[in-house]
């Protein structure tokens, strides 16, 4: 994560540099709209009876909005989304312990307050958040249901539909980072960020270190 944090400080600082900074930022009053990429650490955790999971890094991506109350100070949400390899191992009652590898789907909402300790362009920033993560299995719970319908192109056609093993838990994170603002309205900034999921004492509570690269447009203003 330490080589993630050294990247993004000195693509933003280069960014910094190589622009204009005659001109002072004023995010104040502006609503804002990002797209990124975020990439997930590796994780392992382990809960009772020997079971345990492993996910892999990956890379997937990432969205936000909200509001500058002040230069300093906003509020909004972010969401990212990330498709990470897994290896789980659990208990059964028949065969002891199974071990299934298979890629999940998960999704993180958080609602977010950001300090940005300056007020001119090129300022760092620290956030936290509270929200959920969702995690799909993909993971089969059972037989497929079949569905068929008239489609006006293919005609009768029938599907399968399976149900899935998922979970939906709170969880809450903190990060750091830097931000430029250009003249036009335009941003960038890079974080690293520790997202932990809340179990309520029950299984494994995995948690992710995280980075963040993003792209944004500010509108209003006074």
């Amino acid at each position: 994560m330490f080589r993630y944090l050294v990247a993004i400080t000195m693509l933003l600082t280069l960014t910094a540099l190589s622009a204009s900074t005659a001109w002072a930022a004023d995010r104040g009053k502006k609503w804002e709209l990002s797209l990124g990429m975020i990439g997930t650490s590796s994780e392992s955790d382990s809960a009772v009876n020997g079971s345990s999971i492993d996910f892999d890094s990956a890379v997937g991506w990432s969205f936000g909005a909200g509001y500058n109350l002040t230069s300093k100070l906003s509020l909004g949400f972010t969401g990212s989304f990330v498709r990470p390899k897994y290896s789980a191992t659990y208990n059964t009652d028949e065969d002891g312990l199974v071990t299934l590898d298979h890629k999940a789907s998960i999704f993180n909402g958080h609602f977010n307050g950001t300090w940005h300790f300056m007020e001119g362009p090129f300022t760092p920033f620290v956030s936290a958040g509270l929200g959920w993560t969702h995690a799909n299995s993909n993971v089969s719970r059972g037989p497929p249901v079949t569905g068929c319908w008239w489609d006006p192109w293919w005609g009768y056609v029938c599907r399968n539909y399976y149900s899935t093993y998922k979970d939906t838990q709170f969880s809450y994170s903190v990060g750091a980072g830097l931000r430029y603002d250009f003249e036009n309205d335009w941003f960038v900034r890079g974080s690293i960020n520790r997202l932990q999921l809340d179990g309520n004492g029950e299984g494994v509570e995995p948690k992710f270190d995280s980075w963040r690269l993003e792209v944004g447009w500010m509108v209003g203003g006074r």
